[in-house]
């Protein structure tokens, strides 16, 4: 039903932001890093690479691969029947014709379907898991600030004047 891989990604994520509670820095600060790790995560779930959208862990996988296999380079290139068939002398010069400068003018298809070498992977993914782990997250982070003082505070806005 849910992808394993997307799901690790996204609870780390959101392990990660809740653990952001524990960081030395004020409540405002917390939760605007553990909000950044979050979306972070999210779109490192979301996110696929390459002509053929595969994960970043696939994408890079094959880029290190690629980059560490060899290559076979070829500089000689194969001979013309005509110069199989009548070889010149070593003394004659070969003349070549000029090559033409000109070139016709591009035509661009405006109707063309234009691909991206990013992509966001969200009917794969879905909507449903990550308002899941967004909503958890918003609701450990309201609980902490309740149980910090938040409640004092909501307590001063709804006092019976």
């Amino acid at each position: 039903m849910f992808n394993n891989r997307d799901l690790g990604i996204l609870g780390t994520g959101a392990l990660l932001a809740v653990l952001c509670l524990f960081l030395p820095l004020s409540f405002t600060g917390k939760v605007v890093i553990g909000f950044l790790v979050l979306v972070g995560f999210m779109a490192l779930a979301l996110l696929r690479l390459g002509p053929d959208r595969v994960p970043p862990e696939v994408w890079l996988m094959r880029r290190f691969r690629y980059s560490m296999q060899t290559r076979q380079y070829v500089n000689q290139q194969t001979a013309t029947k005509k110069a199989e068939a009548n070889p010149p002398s070593p003394k004659q010069k070969v003349e070549r014709p000029s090559p033409k400068h000109e070139q016709p003018s591009p035509i661009y298809d405006t109707n063309a379907v234009h691909t991206h070498p990013i992509d966001l992977a969200w009917n794969e993914v879905g909507v449903y898991p990550l308002l899941t782990v967004l909503l958890g997250v918003v609701g450990i982070y309201f609980a902490v600030w309740l149980a910090n003082g938040g409640a004092q505070e909501l307590a001063f806005w709804f006092v019976w004047r």
